[in-house]
């Protein structure tokens, strides 16, 4: 699924930045990341809801936009750009200040939307008391470096980093794992959660909290029934969030200054999709 590095992106940043990343450089990072931590709002009151589901057991095919929507947030200025589905470079110019980043789905780290709710999915309940519960097998990234507990400063509510969950402070890597979804209350829409529960460092390319793949179900039978079921997914959306240094595609001899834009930015992908059951 993953291919080598691009040579556009400078694997040395990260151990350039890791020594240098100041406590300044990461209220940077907090702040611009705080829009997106607000603004993610879901199903997952229903996780321990134990009135019916609609089923969505079996096998999902699914089909996607052909481009993606890009939003950059660099030092309270925000930056929408669009790509193709196979992703790219994106520039802006902020403050004078030329910056590139580039999603490339080759990167063993990254994982794109379309890999992160892939075109072909298998769906479980398996829980016969908890039906909202949904588990699906997708490409999740796990840290092979040290975990480790933030501080009261970078964590928290309104940080990038709410539940205060471990930190990778080392690589990331990516491997096929059983993904964590919920249905609505209601069983018209469901959540599920992309990321892999660690904190990026601001420099690595762990998911941030706002990786979510949403979409209305689409059910026949009636709500109760045993013949109550979806057979489509509508108006979905995958969404997937990257700390600036991750997809940072630049000079990789920067001064303070471009290092503070790169290391305050964050970067999120958007693509809609639609699904139909396939069994």
């Amino acid at each position: 699924m993953h291919g080598i590095l691009s040579s556009g992106i400078v694997i040395a940043l990260e151990n350039f930045m890791l020594n240098s990343v100041s406590r300044t450089f990461r209220t940077a990072l907090l702040l611009s990341l705080l829009p997106l931590s607000v603004a993610a709002k879901g199903d997952g009151c229903a996780s321990s809801s134990q009135s019916d589901a609609p089923d969505v057991q079996g096998e999902w095919n699914v089909t996607y936009d052909d481009a993606l929507d890009v939003t950059i947030r660099i030092g309270g200025e925000v930056y929408d750009q669009q790509l193709g589905s196979a992703g790219g470079v994106i520039n802006v110019t902020h403050n004078g200040q030329l910056l590139s980043f580039d999603l490339d789905c080759a990167r063993p780290e990254v994982v794109c939307p379309s890999e992160a709710w892939p075109a072909s999915i298998k769906i479980e309940q398996r829980n016969v008391q908890f039906e909202h519960r949904m588990i699906a097998t997708l490409p999740q990234q796990s840290c092979s470096g040290e975990l480790v507990t933030p501080s009261a400063d970078d964590c928290g509510e309104g940080s990038y980093n709410p539940d205060c969950a471990l930190v990778c402070d080392g690589a990331v890597t990516v491997d096929e794992r059983e993904t964590f979804g919920v249905i609505g209350e209601s069983g018209e829409s469901f959540r599920l959660y992309l990321g892999a529960g660690i904190a990026t460092n601001g420099v690595n390319c762990a998911l941030l909290g706002i990786s979510l793949a949403d979409a209305t179900l689409e059910n026949e039978g009636d709500p109760g029934s045993e013949e109550w079921r979806s057979i489509g997914m509508s108006a979905g959306l995958v969404t997937v969030g990257y700390a600036g240094a991750c997809l940072w595609a630049g000079d990789p001899d920067m001064d303070q200054e471009l290092e503070a834009l790169v290391l305050g930015a964050s970067v999120e992908f958007r693509t809609g999709f639609t699904g139909e059951r396939a069994n």
